[in-house]
């Protein structure tokens, strides 16, 4: 075999190695591509598994996360939350209501003191109920946790169905036991397209606080 031979057959290997490299790496990256896709459906299938499950129960305290506030009225989302919440109080589920939610751009009024007005009219009483500010329900939480709640007790959650996965791990992880019970009035119906919108968002979100924590 002459030189030349000897190296275009080295020149042909080292193409090959190449080529079964390349092929190896974009087989590898798809298969990451997929897993990815694949964690994010089963992540949104975990929330609306979640989302539909009720899980009230006797506790020390009922959390109900805050919504948007028309002019010192509650919006449907908000009324619908804090109609179930009243629900469970009445029902002697727990002796206290923690109203989150504080006050938005150009609000007049924060979220928590228009869940109160709107509770103590329906004859709650003012000692039955605290009220924290917070803008996300990160911050939600953390005030609530801040009240009068202690490491280990129980708290019943209230919020819309899409809502309490995130929001359960939230809570457990600031040292309380969380069950989640979603209002079942919401204006987001279960199974329909804007449910499923929010499902979506909701996986972006828990993913931020995963790694972020916010």
């Amino acid at each position: 075999m002459t030189t030349r031979s000897l190296a275009r057959g080295q020149k042909i290997d080292r193409y090959a190695t190449l080529k079964r490299a390349s092929r190896i790496m974009i087989i590898m990256v798809f298969t990451l591509i997929l897993l990815g896709m694949l964690s994010l459906v089963i992540l949104a299938l975990t929330i609306l598994h979640q989302a539909r499950k009720d899980e009230a129960r006797p506790a020390d305290a009922i959390i109900v996360l805050g919504a948007a506030q028309w002019n010192g009225s509650p919006s449907a989302i908000l009324k619908a939350r804090l109609d179930h919440a009243y629900d469970l109080y009445a029902s002697g589920l727990a002796p206290m209501i923690v109203l989150t939610g504080g006050t938005g751009p150009g609000d007049s009024f924060s979220e928590s003191e228009v869940s109160k007005t709107y509770l103590q009219q329906r004859g709650v009483p003012v000692s039955a109920m605290r009220t924290v500010d917070g803008l996300t329900s990160w911050q939600s939480l953390q005030e609530a946790r801040a009240t009068d709640l202690r490491n280990g007790e129980q708290v019943i959650l209230v919020s819309d169905p899409f809502h309490m996965f995130r929001v359960k791990h939230m809570s457990e992880d600031l040292g309380l036991v969380a069950y989640t019970s979603p209002t079942k009035t919401s204006p987001i119906r279960p199974n329909t397209p804007t449910e499923y919108r929010y499902v979506t968002r909701e996986v972006g979100a828990y993913l931020a606080y995963l790694f972020l924590k916010r």
